[in-house]
């Protein structure tokens, strides 16, 4: 047997445990060789189908012959009848070939086992071992895998024959490390990147770049954080344009992490805040339009704006805004003595912080005021002891106060109306005016100054009313004579009602009655005269007579009716004359001096727009017979193109004109005469005699037959082409 070496049993015990897995022991006496990756291996970690690793020429253990001399020798057997049998030898064969066949399938088909690195206990492991498993961590990919894998080998000495091999796959796990710290970095998560940079064992090329790396990691970082927290301030000053013009440098920045991720979300917070402030814009027009519905619907759009949005403050502001004029309107509604409407109003207030107390105030403040509607002063005792509930450090405290004060000088206004009332009820003028002088004692200011004011109006006109009424009796009686001298009587009387006394309209609508009456007695015989004047035909002396009665008097619009139509009257005598002149002159073909003799009615006179309608006929007739006239012209050169010329100037003749009868039995003689030529035309020339039957108008009376006879024509001479 070889000799013992103690120092080698650790060796020897991880030899035997390779050799039981499948993996030889380690021989330090051996070249370096490239290991490939074993099949198994390589399936069950992918990425080191591609790596190799320097590992030592590794041997299987030899068997010593020593070893199989040191059996004892097998005993003879006898075996005389054995041989004999041949039977035996054939199974034996047999049996021996299928043994040796199935041992041969095992051992080809056997796969060595992998060493469980996670068992192995590291201070007698060998350095292929520890090469191994450390390929094996360094394959995972991790930060703590490539850091084991850098601890595993890391552990050999340094004048181990696989140091240099070690040192650079040590530099390649530290690299992998720093490339997952700028995975992370990439990722965003900058902490973890520069924890995991900071792992790298400090005798490493890769440790020198950390410090560079970070900083640089940390410059990018701060950049990019600049312009993320730049955009959003630019979002809560509610400069959007301005905000996505700096979220777009985010682009520029070398982390993808900012480049995408953050960018959206920055991007995503502008659209945001976008739709956010066009939510808002359109509350605040429609709650300016006012009314509950109105601010209800401004509340549930400035609702829809979410916490995580830059213009959620400013929502919360209008918000509470738009609460504050509801409770506007329910002080209005208040006011109008409404007080469920009111309470309605303040329930549907939203539920903001700064308004609570506010509507808590209300409703106390609420109930008092409608207890001081009752208007008895044990109602407006209970209404004060209600708003001095709502303390000093209470929003609605000042309101109170003011209310409670108004109050309280209102219980004096209300005793005073009672004995003001009470006085007033004797009914005589004393009476009256001494409740005027107790109602008087409350000031205009006062809570109940208007009612006092009611009071004292009501029975001053009692007291004037009663003063007042016999003098507009008298006159009455005195205007019933019906004479002149009663009216003015009547007038006199009625006279001492002063203004702005209680039955003043009164009186100077009587007064207004009796003058008229005095103007119609002393103006009728004058129009009278007038009237007689006009019917035996003197209209300049009855207009004279008429225009004596002046404006202002009872008879003056009557009179003015007269003088207007005895003025036409006039008018018509002087005119008329002139009128049947100018139409001799228009019957016998003179229209020029018809118009001239027309014209001389000037505006205003009775007969005016008579004659001016004249004037119009006679105008439009002149136009017609000066384009008939011209067309007559025209068609005495006899050539088609004169008579077409002719055809259209009679056609400008408009329909109304007395001249149109003319001027359409021409444009038809004129078109017959047209078509004349073209037949003598036809057989000089054909093309010209076709071209002047289509010049004919289709308004002309020719123009069918013109038709008929081009077609009669291009049929009869073939040759002849149209254009």
């Amino acid at each position: 047997m070889p000799d013992h070496r103690p120092e080698m049993d650790g060796t020897n015990s991880v030899s035997k445990e390779f050799h039981r897995s499948g993996i030889p022991p380690f021989r330090a006496e051996a070249p370096p060789h490239r290991v490939e990756v074993s099949p198994s291996s390589a399936g069950r970690h992918p990425s080191s189908a591609s790596q190799a690793v320097n590992t030592p020429t590794v041997n299987p253990p030899t068997v010593h012959a020593d070893a199989a001399s040191s059996l004892p020798p097998k005993s003879p057997r006898p075996q005389k009848r054995i041989f004999r049998r041949w039977q035996f030898w054939g199974i034996t064969s047999i049996v021996a070939f299928s043994g040796l066949g199935v041992f041969s399938a095992l051992t080809l088909f056997r796969l060595p086992s992998v060493p469980n690195c996670p068992a192995i206990f590291w201070p007698t492991a060998s350095a292929s071992l520890r090469i191994y498993c450390a390929q094996l961590n360094a394959e995972r990919r991790t930060v703590d895998d490539l850091l084991k894998a850098i601890s595993l080998v890391n552990a050999l000495p340094d004048d181990h024959p696989l140091r240099p091999e070690i040192d650079r796959n040590i530099e390649v796990w530290a690299k992998d490390i720093l490339v997952l710290a700028e995975e992370s970095f990439h990722e965003g998560d900058l902490k973890s990147a520069i924890s995991t940079a900071e792992r790298i064992p400090d005798n490493t090329e890769a440790h020198q770049l950390v410090e560079e790396q970070i900083q640089s990691w940390k410059g990018i970082w701060t950049e990019a954080q600049g312009i993320f927290d730049e955009a959003e301030a630019f979002l809560y000053q509610h400069d959007l344009r301005q905000a996505f013009r700096t979220a777009t440098r985010l682009l520029d920045v070398q982390n993808e992490y900012w480049r995408t991720t953050k960018y959206r979300e920055l991007n995503n917070l502008i659209t945001l805040t976008r739709e956010d402030s066009n939510k808002l814009s359109n509350a605040k027009d429609i709650a300016s339009q006012g009314g509950l519905s109105n601010l209800l619907q401004a509340v549930k759009l400035a609702e829809e704006v979410k916490p995580n949005s830059p213009l959620y403050a400013k929502a919360q502001q209008q918000i509470a805004e738009i609460g504050q004029s509801m409770i506007d309107l329910a002080q209005e509604t208040l006011d109008q003595r409404d007080y469920m409407a009111a309470l309605n109003i303040l329930e549907q207030i939203p539920d903001q912080p700064g308004l609570q107390n506010k509507i808590k105030d209300f409703k106390i403040l609420a109930e008092a005021q409608a207890q001081a509607w009752n208007g008895t002063p044990d109602d407006i005792q209970g209404a004060i002891a209600r708003a001095q509930k709502i303390g000093r450090d209470r929003p609605l405290y000042s309101r109170a106060q003011q209310l409670i004060s108004r109050w309280r000088l209102e219980i004096q206004d209300v005793q005073r109306l009672a004995i003001a009332r009470q006085v007033a009820q004797g009914g005589t003028t004393s009476d009256l005016r001494a409740a005027i002088a107790e109602a008087q004692l409350i000031p205009a200011s006062n809570p109940r100054g208007d009612e006092a004011q009611q009071a004292i109006d009501e029975w001053t006109t009692t007291i004037q009313t009663v003063e007042d009424r016999p003098y507009l009796t008298r006159a009455e009686q005195i205007a019933q004579r019906g004479d002149i001298a009663s009216l003015q009587a009547a007038i006199d009387e009625a006279s001492n009602v002063g203004q702005g006394r209680a039955l003043y309209a009164e009186a100077r609508e009587q007064i207004g009655s009796w003058r008229s009456q005095i103007q119609r007695i002393q103006d009728g015989p004058i129009l009278e005269r007038a009237r007689v004047l006009a019917n035996s035909g003197n209209l300049v002396e009855a207009i004279s007579v008429a225009e004596r009665i002046s404006s202002g008097r009872a008879l003056y619009d009557e009179a003015q009716g007269e003088i207007q139509a005895w003025t036409g009257q006039f008018q018509r005598i002087q005119d008329q004359p002139l009128l049947d002149l100018a139409r001799r002159y228009a019957s016998q073909g003179n229209v020029g001096q018809a118009i001239n003799v027309a014209e001389q009615i000037s505006s205003g006179r009775a007969l005016y727009d008579e004659a001016q309608g004249e004037i119009q006929l006679w105008q439009t007739q002149s136009q017609g017979e000066d384009r008939m006239q011209q067309a007559y012209t025209s068609a005495s050169v006899g050539t088609p193109a004169m008579l077409l010329n002719a055809i259209q100037l009679a056609n400008e003749v408009p329909e109304d004109n007395p001249t149109r009868a003319e001027a359409d039995r021409m444009i038809s003689q004129w078109s017959w005469r047209i078509l004349e030529i073209a037949e003598s035309q036809l057989n000089l020339d054909p093309m010209s005699a076709i071209n002047i039957a289509r010049s004919i108008p289709s308004y002309a009376e020719a123009y069918p037959t013109a038709q008929q006879q081009i077609q009669t024509w291009q049929q009869s001479v073939p040759r002849v082409q149209i254009p």
